[in-house]
């Protein structure tokens, strides 16, 4: 009986209208769609297919359709992804603005946007909430493994876009 209310629970949670997904999966293909355009577009329609998707869902499809921008040769589509992948990450932040994940993954995408797109508004906010987020919370209420913690923090270090103040703050999560 305990097999069947946890296999119940595992399908509830992870599958939304016959698309099952696995965040860890959305993860690691989001990464590889950086690189790869067909991961991108596949990435896309699959999030896409989820009806009433999570806010970080969103999040994931907004990233995957600037990252389709990435790799289109078409100016208009270019622009096309990139202005739709913006408002569905913005609206994944108004529903849910205090997960770091969505904070970070707009961060990490409007690091990379060139200024004058006037796509980048938003780097100080999430920069600042993300530093408030990981100063004031345990691994486990940010809902991130502490392997991808680690890999967030560094990006943000890395990204010379912190203060030293805001570095150290940031580096006390690394110890």
């Amino acid at each position: 009986m305990k097999n069947i209310v946890f296999c119940f629970l595992f399908i509830a949670c992870f599958a939304v209208n016959g698309f099952a997904y696995d965040i860890q999966k959305i993860r690691r293909d989001y990464v590889e769609a950086i690189k790869n355009a067909d991961v991108a577009d596949k990435l896309y329609k699959d999030l896409k297919a989820v009806k009433n998707p999570s806010p970080l869902i969103m999040a994931y499809l907004g990233s995957a359709d600037a990252v389709r921008a990435k790799h289109s040769w078409n100016p208009v589509n270019k622009m096309a992804f990139l202005k739709q992948g913006c408002k569905t990450i913005d609206k994944a932040v108004e529903l849910s603005p205090n997960q770091l994940e969505i904070r970070f993954l707009r961060f990490s995408l409007e690091h990379f946007l060139p200024p004058f797109l006037g796509y980048s508004k938003h780097l100080d906010i999430d920069k600042k909430k993300i530093i408030e987020l990981v100063q004031k919370s345990n691994v486990q209420a940010l809902h991130v493994d502490e392997t991808i913690l680690k890999n967030m923090v560094n990006f943000m270090i890395d990204s010379k876009r912190c203060s030293e103040a805001e570095v150290n703050v940031l580096r006390k999560v690394l110890a």
